[in-house]
Order: C-alpha cells, then sequence, then structure tokens
C-alpha cells in the first residue's frame, strides 16, 4: 500500500485497489498524512499536494463506512470470468436478477469507477472475508458492454489489485458485493494530478494562492482606461440610482470582463441581490 506523500504519480483507482479489506477498515491507516489544509498556499504544486491526502482518506472512509452495511448493498452471482491480455483485468458476466440483499440489484446501473468486491463467499459483515478459506479480491469496472440496442448491459470489465492468476482460484469467486462509484474522486484526483505546466487555467489559480495587496490583480493598462469603460455603461447605470460603493464593484466587474491583456479573477464584494442583478442585467453589454 502506497503513502498518501508517494501516491501521487498513481491513479486514483489503482490506489484503491492496493488496499485490503482491512486497509479499508482501519482508521489510522493514513493518520499523520492526512493533515489539515492550510487557509494559504506556498506555491501552486503545495495547493495541490494539500488536497491529495484527505482525497484519499475520504476515499477509504465512504468504502469503509460501504463495508459496515455490506449486508444490505447489492450482490450478484458470477457467470463467466474471462482473462485479457491485460494483467489484472478480466471480463465479467454475472447475473443481476440474483440478489438477496436490501437493495435490488436490477436498481443498480454498472459505472464506470464501480468498486466491487469479488469473493468465495456471500458476507454478511466486514469480518466473514479474514475467515479461513475465504478467496476475494478488490475489484473496479472500467467497462461496460452493452447489447445491440444499448439498453441491456450484458457484460463488463473490471481491473483487480493483482492478477488472480491460477484457474482454480478464479473459480473459487462466485459473488460480486457493491460498494462504491468513486468515479468523482477519480476525476479530482487526475485534476489535483495534472501537469500544471500544459494548462493555462493554473495561471489564474496560481495568481489567487497567496493573495497579496501589492495590486498584482489590476491590470495596469486597463486601469489607465478605467473611467472610458464604465462611462460606456452610464445611460444603462443612471436609473439605478447606485451609490459610490456599488458603482466601484460594477466598475470592477467591467474592467475584469473587458480586460485582454491578463488572466483576472475577482471576488465580487457588494450588497447581496441587487449587485448581482445589476451584474446580470449589463452582461450581454460587457462581453
Amino acid at each position: 500500500m502506497p503513502r498518501a506523500s508517494d501516491a501521487g504519480e498513481m491513479d486514483l483507482g489503482d490506489i484503491v485497489l492496493s488496499w485490503s479489506i482491512q486497509d479499508i477498515i482501519n482508521d489510522d491507516l493514513y493518520k499523520g498524512q492526512a493533515e489539515a489544509i492550510p487557509c494559504s498556499f506556498l506555491s501552486l504544486d503545495h495547493y495541490l499536494k494539500s488536497y491529495r491526502a484527505p482525497l484519499i482518506e475520504e476515499t477509504r472512509s465512504d468504502l469503509c463506512a460501504r463495508l459496515e452495511l455490506i449486508v444490505e448493498g447489492p450482490s450478484s452471482k458470477i457467470l463467466s470470468m474471462e482473462a485479457t491480455q491485460k494483467p489484472e483485468v478480466y471480463y465479467m458476466d454475472v447475473d443481476f436478477g440474483d440478489c438477496g440483499a436490501v437493495y435490488s440489484a436490477q436498481a443498480h446501473t454498472l459505472r464506470h469507477g464501480d468498486v466491487f468486491i469479488l469473493s468465495s463467499v456471500k458476507p454478511e459483515a466486514a469480518e466473514d472475508f479474514s475467515r479461513y478459506g475465504v478467496t476475494y479480491y478488490l475489484a473496479m469496472v472500467t467497462d461496460v458492454c452493452m447489447d445491440d440496442d444499448d439498453e441491456c448491459q450484458k457484460h463488463f470489465k473490471i481491473k483487480v489489485g493483482k492478477d488472480i492468476g491460477l484457474e482454480e482460484d478464479l473459480q473459487k469467486l462466485r459473488y460480486t458485493i457493491f460498494l462504491s462509484n468513486i468515479i468523482t474522486n477519480m476525476w479530482i484526483w487526475k485534476t489535483l494530478s495534472f501537469d500544471k505546466h500544459m494548462n493555462d487555467n493554473f495561471t489564474v489559480i496560481e495568481s489567487h494562492l497567496a493573495p497579496t495587496n501589492s495590486g498584482g490583480d489590476v491590470c495596469g493598462i486597463c486601469a489607465k482606461h478605467g473611467g472610458e469603460h464604465l462611462a460606456c455603461f452610464t445611460e444603462q447605470l443612471l436609473p439605478m440610482n447606485l451609490n459610490k460603493s456599488q458603482m466601484d464593484v460594477i466598475g470592477s466587474v467591467i474592467s475584469v470582463v473587458r480586460c485582454r491583456h491578463l488572466n483576472l479573477m475577482k471576488l465580487i464584494q457588494g450588497p447581496p441581490v441587487l449587485t448581482g442583478c445589476i451584474i446580470w442585467r449589463l452582461n450581454p453589454s460587457m462581453c
């Protein structure tokens, strides 16, 4: 199991699949690694890394909560499993009509990112996986194959934490037990692990990580013509009877929207409702 600090190069799905059931139910698994997220950041890299360990812990905690209610979760009988050319990847077909749980198996639609347990037994508690002779693997859905009408799920592709290997071990696996879908967390993880040099959007984020009063969020070129920009909207603003504070807010918004020199983002501070309505009314003219 990788430490949170060493997991930056891995996919979140691979991190999850590296866990055992004992890891998932261990609330101290990342103790001391998932630190509190600071209020300010030294750099963009510091910002991105600050969210990785908490996201891993959040994912583990969610799976742990599902394990505590595993007897109520959707489960199905495995009809077939077939190895692919890629290690740790298998095609699987299950009986969606077989389910003895509270939630109907037919009510669960398979999706990319679904995390399952492949097991030789149908458990009533997480502790059942620790019993002598019980075989289990953590698996995640990576692709779902539909019928010709795209209406019925025929079979799906899964990735397991480790290669099942022997055919006799494959034959021991009889049930799939659904835990949770982690696709949203996987998308967030991908963003946190993104190469910041390949995306201009990070320039905007980086400029707001350590706010200063140095005027760095003001375009010098546009500042010289701020009055001219606002003058264009005088006729629309006059009937609104705005005070100086409101005029300053509107002027700031117009300056940022019409700026073509810097990537800027500003927090709008002003009376609720009224300021928003004014900006909404001016929106078509500002762009």
